[in-house]
């Protein structure tokens, strides 16, 4: 009885099996008749569990190719408990990814970062890699495609298309470790940044720059606060924004956070750039004099909340109208302190520990320039050394 049970039952999945098969040819031959294009389809059944009689429960599955249908079956198994019974080829899954739909996933997977930092990542995507390579699936990105992307983009500075090619090669990365793709394209040694444009970054000549402050006393309190942190201690914006009254004490000025705007314009805190950006930089009598004497609370430009982006511009806009500032933006102003500093002694560590740089490679790569003054001073040094 149970032998003659269990071969009705095969009997009915079989003819279960048949019958999308009959109705999708009925389908064909209907349409051919009424003269409609025929499009022929996947149609499977697939056993999600069992009744308490040990028939079958089936589910039918319709797809327009047949890798399209084996996704659909894998989805269907893993929901029902049956993922071992997958047997899906790895170059059907691979091809399926496009490089968008995974940097959408790896994306996700940085969420931990800097808002900043993200707001950096999504841009180069945004604006550059997915409107390039971003239809493409995962193994059909090559290095030559990878070539292509930066040669499009040559027109911008070397630095751009170095990030721009780190960026790509962080999410192929993780794609191999996805076994998603064999190798990570931009591995290949044969890719060539095309650009050699650098954006040049040049000090403000020291007599513009003494000119600057001696025109300090135009200025209204807060802008004149402002413009005298800049060319004073070298702080980048952020910094200067996150600086807080209770952070200067003991002749010192205490440098523990930063404020971006990676929304546009609402300001964020956070830790400053690097590591070494918590520093402490010694406040010269000159600064002291223009924040005054009598130390407030809080946030020194905004008081309970950092500026916002539209507030510190429009402080900007109304520093330049006042005085000119022959061009110079607050990272000018940093820059050229910093190579003034760079020029005028070579205990260089000292610098560092003032710039809040993590690498004093760095600074000296950036900061050491020749500046046209001490050239001719020695030019003129060796000529009496000669004589």
């Amino acid at each position: 009885m149970n032998d003659l049970l269990y071969n009705i039952i095969s009997l009915q999945e079989k003819l279960l099996e048949i019958g999308p098969m009959i109705a999708n040819l009925e389908n064909v031959i209907n349409c051919a008749n009424n003269g409609e294009d025929v499009e022929m389809k996947e149609r499977r059944q697939i056993i999600v569990g069992r009744n308490e009689d040990g028939t079958p429960i089936y589910k039918t599955l319709n797809a327009k190719s047949q890798d399209e249908m084996n996704l659909k079956i894998a989805q269907m198994l893993i929901n029902s408990s049956r993922a071992r019974e997958i047997s899906i080829p790895q170059n059907t899954l691979k091809q399926r990814i496009t490089l968008k739909e995974y940097a959408d996933q790896w994306m996700k997977r940085k969420r931990k970062l800097k808002k900043t930092t993200i707001a950096n990542y999504t841009k180069y995507l945004d604006e550059y890699i997915i409107p390039t390579l971003g239809d493409k699936y995962l193994n059909e990105i090559s290095s030559l495609a990878v070539q292509q992307l930066l040669d499009r983009y040559d027109r911008l500075s070397k630095s751009t298309l170095k990030n721009m090619k780190g960026i790509l090669s962080q999410i192929m990365k993780y794609a191999v470790n996805d076994d998603l793709i064999d190798k990570n394209p931009c591995d290949d040694l044969d890719i060539e940044i095309p650009s050699d444009k650098k954006k040049e970054r040049k000090a403000l000549p020291i007599a513009e720059y003494k000119g600057i402050i001696s025109n300090f006393n135009q200025l209204i309190e807060t802008d004149k606060c402002f413009l005298g942190l800049c060319m004073y201690t070298a702080m980048r914006r952020g910094e200067i924004l996150g600086l807080k009254w209770e952070d200067i004490y003991d002749n010192c000025i205490h440098v523990v956070r930063n404020v971006t705007h990676p929304q546009q314009n609402q300001p964020v805190i956070t830790t400053p750039k690097t590591a070494a950006g918590v520093r402490t930089i010694p406040l010269s009598p000159a600064l002291k004099d223009l924040l005054g004497s009598s130390m407030e609370h809080g946030f020194i430009f905004g008081g309970d909340k950092p500026y916002s982006l539209s507030a510190f511009r429009n402080m900007w806009e109304r520093i330049n109208k006042t005085i000119d500032m022959h061009g110079a933006t607050p990272h000018v102003l940093r820059h050229s302190y910093l190579t003034y500093a760079v020029g005028e002694t070579t205990d260089y560590k000292t610098v560092q520990g003032i710039s809040g740089h993590a690498d004093l490679k760095t600074l000296l790569n950036i900061y050491a320039h020749p500046q046209e003054e001490k050239i001719k001073s020695l030019s003129d040094k060796m000529d009496d050394l000669l004589k």
